[in-house]
């Protein structure tokens, strides 16, 4: 009901994307970030694994991805939907008569907030959030954009840092996830942004988020197969959408599109599991070939791929241990002793070096 009455008085939240061709160009006219003291927060280093599936906004088509950042709008609307309030209670003593004044007072106090409250309604129904972060893929460089080119900021990736801060309020802690170029305008002091990428109540989640966003600004990995993301890039791709048809145009992937693209996830989890599980065995059995099957096998299937082949390998592993050492018997037709613990070796040395890792990484 209140959203309700917000939205009558201040009109429906407007989004103004920004100019897709941002990213072509670097900003030349720049000088190095001076960033004020009192901010503060923690740098953020990507995640050596992905542990964390924490859900993030996603608007993108596999070449930009762009990012909502705070602006003012917000402010200004909440501001006019007080206001309006203390406009009815002034208007309702103003009209009653009152002694010593009292009723020029409230009158006045009114009409100073009329005045709060109609320029809150102008600036709410004629701008708009207007302030993203737009990662390109294809030419490696990050525009912030702020309402329009001369105020929009063009850097290379490398020149993008990572924060995230964590403090306690009354309402309890409040975490948040920044984004700062190590240049800025040369009218700006800095530009440490704010950006709504997801919840990330604990800085593991803010690695996460943040390798997820590395990865998908190198080019030479694939894009990262993480829920969400790889479930967008997918429904795009299958429709032929561009970044403009899901912002501007409002293209959105509904329970329905999302729940298809999850079906063919599955589907392609269940080959590489029949695959793996041909692989394992006697006949077909090689390290190298297991390692190099993790290795080409999509993010999104990596943990059960691991998972699957830390529990065979812990079995063999057991067999090989104590005074009477001995291979899995299905293997003895197909390797010498020698051949099998040579095997085992690789598969210990790799596997289990990304298991202690990842578990580590999850702490």
């Amino acid at each position: 009901m209140i959203f309700r009455v917000e939205e009558l008085l201040m009109g429906k939240i407007k989004y103004r994307y920004p100019d897709w061709s941002c990213t072509k160009e670097l900003t030349k006219n720049t000088r190095p970030v001076r960033r004020a003291k009192w901010l503060r927060p923690d740098l953020v280093k990507p995640q050596s694994v992905y542990s964390f599936h924490t859900p993030f906004y996603t608007k993108t088509d596999g070449k930009q991805w762009v990012i909502q950042s705070d602006s003012s709008v917000g402010w200004i609307r909440t501001i006019g939907f007080i206001s309006t309030f203390f406009l009815l209670i002034f208007l309702f003593f103003g009209l009653v008569p009152l002694p010593n004044d009292g009723t020029t007072f409230f009158l006045s106090m009114a009409g100073l907030t009329f005045l709060l409250v109609s320029f809150s309604m102008y600036k709410s129904r004629t701008s708009g959030e207007d302030i993203w972060v737009v990662f390109d893929r294809t030419t490696g460089n990050v525009c912030f954009w702020k309402k329009n080119k001369k105020h929009s900021l063009t850097v290379p990736f490398e020149k993008v840092k990572c924060y995230w801060n964590s403090k306690y309020m009354r309402g309890g802690p409040v975490s948040s996830f920044f984004l700062m170029p190590e240049v800025n305008l040369l009218n700006e002091r800095n530009r440490l942004w704010k950006v709504h990428f997801g919840f990330a109540p604990q800085y593991e989640q803010a690695q996460f988020f943040w390798r997820v966003l590395t990865d998908f600004m190198d080019q030479s990995r694939p894009i990262p197969e993480v829920p969400g993301l790889i479930h967008q890039v997918r429904f795009v791709e299958k429709n032929g959408y561009t970044i403009e048809d899901l912002t501007e145009d409002g293209i959105e992937m509904t329970e329905a599109d999302f729940n298809e693209v999850a079906e063919e996830i599955q589907n392609d989890m269940a080959a590489l599991d029949t695959r793996l599980r041909r692989m394992i065995k006697p006949d077909q059995f090689s390290a190298d070939r297991l390692i190099e099957f993790y290795e080409a096998c999509p993010i999104y299937a990596r943990e059960d791929v691991l998972r699957t082949i830390i529990v065979k390998l812990r079995r063999w592993v057991k067999f090989l241990k104590g005074e009477d050492r001995m291979m899995d018997p299905a293997y003895r037709e197909f390797f010498t002793m020698k051949e099998y613990e040579a095997e085992m070796d690789k598969l210990a040395d790799f596997f289990f070096k990304i298991d202690k890792e990842r578990r580590e990484a999850i702490r």
